[in-house]
């Protein structure tokens, strides 16, 4: 017997039995889910290797994640004949309707080259039929959506999701559905979605959430079993979104100055950003160049034994007079440069993310250096150390 009739009828098995349930922010129309949770694929010539890679190891993170008792849920397998399929290319195009799910014959994927594997990961979740988080029906309750930053052909992807449910769970900011504050921004410096409430931030995530594991599996009725869900961040080891105090890093005593907790745009103009990384409403550690020409200030992480790291933070290094900032690695009294970024890099956060192996205990550094005016701030927000390698 062919192995996909095997699997269709062992999930035909599984879900049959299984009550229909109020959802979560997902589709209403079962017609644009995929049959038995099987979605027949097709990759592009366009998709090379490092691409591949990453699409079919989301797909299996997916796969194992919403695996529910003995039961397969969802799967991704080689298109033979299916009238509906999913073409994944990385061809420019237009990028659907804004409505999530199976949209019918040959749907195109659109991937862009070197897409990160978490965005993979969201648009796999979006094409087995989940809209963003942001869209419920009830999302001004907790986020602010600033369409007069969006372009006009990109606020489809922000709309409210009418045609969905969303009972039994509560808003969700760990979904990885959720975009990041400054996502399709006309003007990068200032965010498309902003949290409503102080402290609330949006977090770095790579893997599914409970609820997106639990709404997958509700979705297409094949159990509740969560317990399989992958977790790629679980080797962190330390985050600062510097919310409510700078966390386990501490201010260096032989600098020339302190860096602040700042909420909002810098004191002075033209420098500096005009919100946090975070969530758009809250806090981000400046390294303010007011009163403090030509000077360094520096943040010190607690010692890390030996091994291999994932540093990963984002900088706002904006001003016509901005010097330098440095990471270095501070092991047995000595300090390695690691990274240097100079001069003025735009009016918009950027990100830092590398791999960094040291072979005895060490510190990290975060440097920051004025120039010679007001007009040299630097910001930084969303610090991460992750143990082992970086995701990409």
């Amino acid at each position: 017997m062919d192995i996909r009739l095997i699997l269709i009828l062992a999930l035909t098995s599984c879900c049959l039995a299984v009550p229909q349930r109020q959802k979560r922010n997902i589709l209403t129309d079962k017609s644009r889910l995929w049959p038995f949770g099987v979605v027949p694929v097709v990759f592009d010539k366009s998709i090379d290797g490092f691409t591949l890679e990453k699409i079919l190891a989301s797909m299996q993170e997916i796969q194992m994640s919403t695996f529910s008792g003995t039961r397969a849920c969802l799967s991704f397998v080689p298109r033979k004949n299916e009238d509906n399929y999913a073409l994944f290319t990385v061809v420019p195009g237009v990028y659907g309707d804004g409505q999530p799910g199976m949209s019918g014959g040959a749907q195109t994927i659109h991937l862009y080259p070197n897409m990160a594997k978490a965005d993979i990961m969201q648009v796999l979740v979006y094409t087995l039929g989940f809209y963003n988080e942001f869209r419920r029906p009830d999302r001004d309750n907790y986020v602010t959506v600033n369409m007069d930053n969006i372009d006009e052909k990109d606020q489809k992807f922000f709309t409210v999701g009418n045609a969905t449910t969303f009972f039994n769970y509560p808003f969700d900011f760990e979904s990885i559905t959720f975009f990041y504050p400054y996502a399709y921004a006309k003007d990068p410096s200032k965010p498309t979605i902003q949290a409503r409430y102080e402290s609330q931030v949006f977090p770095w995530k790579v893997s599914l959430s409970n609820y997106d594991v639990s709404n997958l599996q509700r979705i297409y009725e094949c159990g509740t079993d969560t317990s399989n869900r992958l977790d790629l961040l679980s080797g962190m080891i330390s985050k600062c979104t510097f919310e409510f105090n700078f966390c386990e890093w501490e201010q260096d005593t032989t600098d020339d100055f302190d860096l602040e907790r700042h909420m909002g745009p810098s004191s002075s103009g033209d420098t500096g950003p005009q919100a946090d990384f975070s969530s758009g409403i809250g806090y981000y550690a400046l390294a303010s160049a007011r009163n403090n020409h030509n000077s360094a200030t520096r943040l010190i992480s607690p010692e890390l034994p030996a091994g291999d790291y994932c540093m990963r933070f984002h900088y706002y290094m904006y001003g016509s007079d901005t010097r330098k900032a440095r990471l270095v690695r501070r092991m047995s009294g000595n300090d390695e440069v690691l990274a240097e970024i100079e001069g003025n890099q735009g009016n918009l956060w950027h990100r830092y993310s590398e791999s960094i192996s040291s072979p005895d205990s060490f510190k990290f550094v975060l440097e920051a250096m004025t120039g010679g005016s007001d007009l040299g701030d630097i910001a930084i927000d969303d610090v991460y150390i992750l143990r082992g390698q970086c995701l990409v």
